[in-house]
């Protein structure tokens, strides 16, 4: 603003300056009193006109100034919120790299053999640790044959064998299957993998003489491979069916967790029974204890009737003895007026006595 005032005053000087040139310039006459009050007029009339443009035009310089301020703490607040944003979206990115690398890592564990089972014994192991007590199942129960189950489950005295190594290979074929041809193949391969694991099953861990139940449990360790498990067949019969026939049942983690809550229901009902038991023990104690109390009580009484009956025969010889007592005074009472300075008795009450 004062380099623009700064410049339009050196224009008005030269204006001036020009003018005063052209007034004295050689070769012409001076201007009459008259014109030089014109000329100053009209320079007065140019200053004012330059100050008013001047400040009009600082006006202008001020409010550009303001708004640009205004533009600039907008724009810097508005920047602030896209780095915030970019920020944000920096996490959300990495986030989801994250989980990326876990599914990436779950499909590595999916696809070996080994480490699927052990997964699956894994998420076996947490379900039974959610809901049943520890002294109630036990991890890789051993039999006296040496074959190893994933899981035992406690109830009533026998085994529920639990079976977590599932096969899923032929199973991620079928979803990652691109034409209806691949698809059917792998289908086909799956139902066969799952009709063999089923009776693998049946053979291994159903072994009444080692206390266990005359069924198994084959653990199935996601919903949607229990549903193809469901919809499936083998030799143009269902796969639950023929795990039904082999005395196999499968179950999902939602079918399982419903079965666990039976049995922890029935380990309940069976620790009320013990109870109950004990509670009957106790009061067939306590029933003995009344017994022989009541049988001393009833010596007490005798001994206290006993007592009793000594006690009146004791007021009886009492009272015997008062009356034998005032029979004495009665005898003394007519020597008292013979003798009274002597306190001994008489001879006759004496020989009495």
């Amino acid at each position: 603003m004062n380099t623009i005032s700064l410049i339009l005053l050196v224009l008005l000087c030269l204006a001036a300056g020009g003018g005063i040139a052209l007034i004295v310039s050689p070769g012409r006459s001076p201007r009459s009193e008259e014109d030089m009050r014109a000329l100053r007029a009209e320079l007065a009339h140019l200053g004012q006109r330059v100050s008013l443009d001047t400040n009009r035009v600082s006006e202008r310089l001020e409010g550009i100034d303001s708004r640009m301020t205004e533009t600039q703490s907008t724009s810097t607040g508005m920047a602030q919120g896209i780095f915030e944003r970019l920020g944000q979206v920096q996490s959300a990115t990495e986030s989801v790299a994250e989980q990326a690398r876990e599914f990436t890592q779950l499909q590595d564990l999916l696809k070996a053999p080994k480490a699927r089972g052990g997964l699956g014994e894994a998420m076996l192991e947490e379900l039974l640790r959610q809901v049943l007590p520890p002294q109630s199942y036990s991890m890789q129960h051993r039999f006296r044959s040496g074959r190893v189950v994933d899981a035992a489950v406690k109830a009533g005295g026998k085994l529920v064998c639990i079976d977590s190594k599932f096969p899923l290979s032929n199973y991620k074929r079928m979803c990652d299957a691109t034409d209806e041809i691949e698809r059917i193949d792998a289908e086909r391969s799956f139902t066969s993998d799952v009709a063999r694991h089923i009776k693998d099953i049946s053979t291994r861990y159903i072994l009444p003489d080692e206390d266990t139940f005359d069924f198994a449990v084959m653990y199935v360790p996601a919903e949607g491979v229990y549903a193809e498990v469901l919809r499936l067949s083998h030799r143009k019969q269902p796969l639950f069916e023929g795990a039904i026939e082999s005395r196999v049942i499968p179950m999902s983690p939602l079918n399982l967790y419903g079965y666990l809550q039976t049995i922890l229901f029935g380990l309940k009902c069976l620790s009320i029974e013990e109870d109950a038991q004990r509670i009957l023990d106790i009061c067939g104690r306590l029933y003995q204890d009344v017994n022989r109390f009541t049988d001393e009580y009833d010596t007490l009484g005798r001994h206290l009737g006993h007592a009793r009956n000594k006690y009146e025969e004791g007021r009886v010889r009492l009272d015997r003895f008062r009356d034998t007592i005032d029979r004495m005074v009665d005898l003394k009472e007519p020597d008292e007026a013979v003798d009274e300075g002597d306190d001994r008795p008489p001879l006759e009450a004496v020989g009495d006595l």
